[in-house]
């Protein structure tokens, strides 16, 4: 089973990525660090389950790039991607914020949740990560439920 972690935030990726190692039967976890690999990975990869970010750079960063700028509902867009591309893998989305987008665009963490439940059949529901407090663990193996096969102890 292939899982793949989209996620620009490298202290919120290496916790995600021990915790799904650590809890799950997954033997191939793969990355993508930003908005367009995060495409490109989907798209090539086929992955069986995704986590996925809602706010990410557009592109990977490099020693030169920072990757352009925060793209507030790239984790949004790449459900559509999916969508338009019949990928159906499930999609958990993990994100530190609670709104999203500016003026016009502005939307809450709950306000997004409807939209995301209402539009995309394999979007299985949103954790929020904070880096300081564990209760997003709880959180992610109750959404989860059945998607991923869970380690036996």
């Amino acid at each position: 089973m292939m899982v793949l972690i989209v996620e620009d935030d490298d202290h919120k990726l290496n916790d995600l990525q021990e915790f799904v190692k650590e809890v799950f039967a997954v033997d191939d976890i793969r990355i993508a660090r930003s908005f367009q690999s995060g495409i490109r990975s989907i798209l090539e990869l086929r992955p069986d389950f995704v986590f996925l970010d809602m706010t990410m750079r557009n592109f990977d960063r490099t020693l030169s790039e920072e990757g352009g700028r925060p793209h507030p509902f790239a984790g949004r867009e790449i459900l559509r991607q999916m969508q338009r591309s019949r990928i159906g893998a499930p999609v958990l989305v993990v994100t530190q914020f609670d709104r999203f987008g500016e003026e016009s665009d502005y939307m809450t963490l709950d306000e997004l949740v409807d939209e995301l439940s209402a539009k995309f059949p394999n979007y299985i529901g949103t954790v929020h990560y904070r880096s300081n407090v564990d209760d997003w663990k709880p959180s992610i193996l109750q959404t989860v439920g059945g998607s991923l096969p869970r380690r036996q102890p």
